[in-house]
């Protein structure tokens, strides 16, 4: 899509798919979700929800081979500029970045 035809007003889905290291135990795998509890409280956030990757049928348009996806809305793009310069999200990376050896970010206004 051209820059002149993406849309520059609208809530922002942020959706993030995270592939953490295959020598984690199962349990440093669940203690990950901790990582998206220390997000919930940055005030930029409308929704925020996460799981890992569901154990859906095989199918040629379907990848789950990520560990964790996370899902945030914003109320527009102000908002998610501000988030990724939060030091609450900066800290938060900094302390679980060395978990995860891949990540994925798509963002997307959402159509009304």
């Amino acid at each position: 899509m051209s820059e002149n035809q993406t849309p520059t007003e609208g809530q922002i889905q942020h959706f993030v798919m995270f592939w953490l290291k295959p020598q984690l135990t199962k349990d440093e795998v669940a203690n990950f979700k901790n990582f998206f509890e220390h997000l919930k409280p940055i005030k930029y956030i409308k929704t925020l929800s996460y799981g890992l990757a569901a154990n859906t049928p095989t199918r040629p348009v379907t990848d789950n081979s990520f560990t964790y996806s996370l899902t945030i809305t914003f109320d527009n793009i102000a908002d998610h500029n501000a988030y990724q310069e939060d030091k609450t999200h900066l800290d938060a990376v900094e302390k679980f970045s060395g978990n995860w050896y891949r990540v994925v970010v798509h963002d997307t206004v959402v159509s009304k």
